[in-house]
């Protein structure tokens, strides 16, 4: 099944939707993901078991058929569509998916949810919010972070960049998350603000949940394809950064930084080279890494003067 006949049919359940009984409706709707699902579990190699391992998705509590999510995108984008026009009777339903049906049942939700954001911020935004507190692992989170958080973001940023800043030092990592990859991902769109976007993502740093770590280390990454600048300006106002795990999101900036965008941080090598010297001894790992990049960069720049004027 692909995702134009996986919407057909989402069309037709959701004809005969009841406000009163969305469990009914849901029910119907996971028959049509199941239809969409691989026959079997496609066997992994020992390297991606271990990066599952690594990034949580290995969860038992929690139901995952494999159906592709494109199908699941098309899906939500019905549902969504007729959304726009009956939140309050539809929002029972989303609870419910996000709730009680796995994986699937959440990325359809929050699919579904962009449109009806877009629609009646006030109202879908708070809704969003809860959900992402009980997120179980980076799919759902930053999926409900791209798909259900960033739409009214990226309309409307003078309004909400402010309000998502609030959420980057929430009790809920998950919420953290949310925020940290919603407000990273703006500059990709409108670099304009990529300043405010880097002043939005600060707070985070040194915070010690791995999740949030990577999320913040992603944020600055994106941010910096809106313009390096305030990135860089970043690195250098935290230069005087010990902690663990504040060098670690620094040094995983540059390490997993995009390479066309790279030699604009090679100015940065005497920062990194400092912190060799002064930061905690948990941190030297991830600071000798970055520095060896960095070094590679002015061998090679080193190498291209070379080469122009032999």
């Amino acid at each position: 099944m692909d995702g134009t006949e996986a919407a057909a049919l989402t069309r037709d359940v959701l004809s005969d939707y009841d406000a009163a009984e969305p469990a009914r409706t849901a029910s119907a709707l996971r028959e049509i993901w199941l239809r969409a699902a691989p026959a079997q579990a496609i066997p992994l190699a020992a390297g991606q078991k271990a990066f599952v391992r690594e990034w949580g998705i290995a969860q038992t509590e929690f139901v995952a058929a494999g159906t592709p999510v494109p199908v699941l995108s098309s899906m939500g984008k019905e549902i969504g569509r007729l959304g726009r026009k009956h939140i309050p009777e539809l929002l029972p339903l989303i609870r419910l998916l996000w709730d009680e049906y796995g994986r699937e049942g959440r990325l359809v939700a929050v699919v579904a949810l962009g449109p009806m954001e877009l629609e009646e911020p006030e109202a879908v935004v708070p809704v969003v919010y809860a959900m992402a507190r009980t997120c179980v692992f980076w799919e759902d989170c930053d999926q409900l972070a791209m798909r259900a958080l960033e739409p009214v973001l990226r309309r409307d940023p003078e309004a909400w960049l402010g309000r998502l800043g609030a959420w980057v030092i929430d009790d809920s990592k998950w919420v953290r998350r949310a925020a940290l990859t919603a407000i990273g991902r703006l500059p990709m769109k409108q670099a304009v603000y990529t300043q405010r976007c880097v002043e939005s993502l600060a707070p985070a740093l040194g915070d010690s949940d791995i999740d949030v770590k990577r999320a913040l280390s992603f944020a600055l990454r994106v941010c910096a394809r809106g313009d390096t600048a305030p990135v860089r300006q970043f690195i250098l106002a935290h230069q005087a950064v010990r902690d663990v795990h504040s060098l670690w999101v620094l040094c995983d900036v540059v390490r997993s930084m995009t390479r066309t965008l790279l030699p604009q941080f090679a100015g940065l090598l005497p920062v990194y080279r400092a912190w060799l010297d002064q930061a905690e001894p948990q941190a030297r790992r991830s600071v000798e890494a970055a520095v060896r990049l960095l070094e590679g960069l002015a061998v090679l720049e080193c190498g291209s003067h070379a080469a122009a004027f032999p």
